[in-house]
């Protein structure tokens, strides 16, 4: 009862701002700052009212989003610039997303899924050759600008993320072989990305295949090995981590190796593993501090899982926030065809997931988790390389909005799966003779 009067007072402010937000638009005074102001409010509220609902709870991050976008395209001076270039947050921001999943992965599951390996070889194959194949016909309807289309392309291109796993999860789908597809799709993204890139895309925008290869080792698989580690350090039984002192010396050694990587002359080629590594050195020497203080004062064993999950939605919702900045004129100009686009893109993923996981008569909890697996992908990876390798923000717009509209579309279908229990695959009677 607590909660159905909070979300009542909460759509009621909601309401209130949306026909705010109206009059201000009728007036022809919806580009005034208090405009935005008032969007921003009004989602929140929302976002709030989801929050304390059971049913729409999934939503309220992705209804945070659409709050911060809104502030944002009125107010991108203050996304744009502080002190230095914001779009260099865009790739330590998906690093520390990639250290959040690398913390998640159990290698137990991985390797029990691999005892069926033609499924999971089935499933990574639908998720490098379905949205790619879906996006070359999106950009054959829309007209959009070559970088545009490039980053559908991209975004089609790229392995599912940890948001796939947790639909997968909330469709009481095949949890085990999410995660494994995720992640051999994520250790095959350095190879089959850039080259799916160079020949969907390649007539659109320069993609120089070595560097989107080495900027995908940087993004994705140094921050996952090293949430592995950290993993092994924080909930493995090696005696060696149970003594503070060895903590202690882990922790110098790490921070001092990451102070030294700053000074390193990398080579122009492989440059951009340099903050990667970095980010190893330090997340081991944080992690191994933390550990102590939380031996000695008694902390909760458990205060990894409390903290990365704030700490990835806040790198997403900054990494959100500054493309959408320094592309407001894009954005607005193209925004709604490229969101009608991008529904449309996932929703060909969703179908043709489904419906070549059921002409491979996979079961119910299989089809559900590779249906998610194919329409829902690593869009964060997809905004870094945008970023990092095509040098094109213009490009990161198709994966931004994915990203938000993914989230909406996935819980939406991962709420209607959750209804029903999935049933077994039959299993076929031997003939007796």
């Amino acid at each position: 009862m607590k909660n159905s009067g909070a979300i009542k007072m909460y759509l009621a402010i909601a309401a209130l701002l949306a026909i705010a937000e109206i009059v201000l638009l009728a007036s022809g005074n919806g580009n005034l700052p208090v405009s935005g102001l008032v969007l921003f409010i009004m989602f929140y509220a929302l976002a709030f009212s989801a929050q304390k609902s059971e049913k729409f709870k999934g939503l309220s991050f992705t209804l945070q989003i659409f709050a911060f976008v809104s502030f944002t395209l009125y107010f991108p001076e203050m996304f744009t610039d502080w002190g230095f270039d914001t779009n260099k947050m865009i790739v330590p921001s998906i690093q520390v997303i990639m250290f959040g999943m690398g913390t998640k992965l159990n290698l137990g599951d991985f390797i029990r899924e691999f005892k069926k390996p033609i499924v999971v070889i089935a499933g990574t194959i639908m998720v490098f050759v379905i949205m790619p194949l879906a996006g070359l016909l999106i950009i054959k309807i829309w007209n959009f600008p070559p970088e545009v289309a490039a980053g559908i392309i991209l975004v089609g291109a790229c392995p599912g993320g940890v948001a796939s796993n947790v639909m997968a999860y909330l469709a009481k789908g095949n949890l085990a072989l999410s995660v494994t597809v995720t992640t051999f799709a994520t250790l095959l993204s350095p190879i089959l990305t850039p080259l799916i890139m160079m020949l969907f895309a390649g007539q659109l925008i320069e993609v120089n295949a070595t560097s989107m290869m080495i900027s995908i080792v940087n993004m994705i698989l140094i921050p996952i090995f090293a949430g592995v580690v950290a993993n092994k350090i924080l909930y493995g039984n090696m005696a060696w981590t149970k003594k503070d002192p060895n903590m202690i010396l882990l922790a110098v050694i790490s921070f001092i190796t990451g102070i030294a990587l700053i000074f390193v002359p990398f080579a122009e080629v492989v440059k951009s593993l340099q903050t990667g590594l970095i980010l190893v050195a330090w997340a081991v020497s944080i992690l191994s501090v933390t550990i102590i203080v939380m031996r000695r004062t008694n902390g909760p064993e458990d205060w990894m899982e409390l903290v990365l999950p704030k700490l990835s939605l806040t790198a997403i919702m900054l990494y959100i926030v500054v493309v959408a900045a320094h592309n407001k004129a894009t954005l607005l100009a193209i925004g709604p065809a490229l969101f009608l686009a991008t529904i449309a893109h996932n929703i060909i993923g969703f179908m043709l997931g489904f419906g070549t996981s059921k002409a491979l008569r996979l079961s119910d909890a299989d089809t559900r988790a590779l249906t998610i697996e194919v329409g829902l992908k690593n869009s964060g990876l997809a905004v870094g390389l945008a970023y990092d390798v095509l040098k094109s923000t213009a490009a990161a717009l198709a994966p931004l909005i994915f990203g938000t509209w993914m989230n909406i579309a996935g819980s939406s279908l991962a709420s209607f799966w959750s209804q029903k229990e999935p049933r077994e695959k039959p299993v076929k009677e031997k003939k007796t003779s």
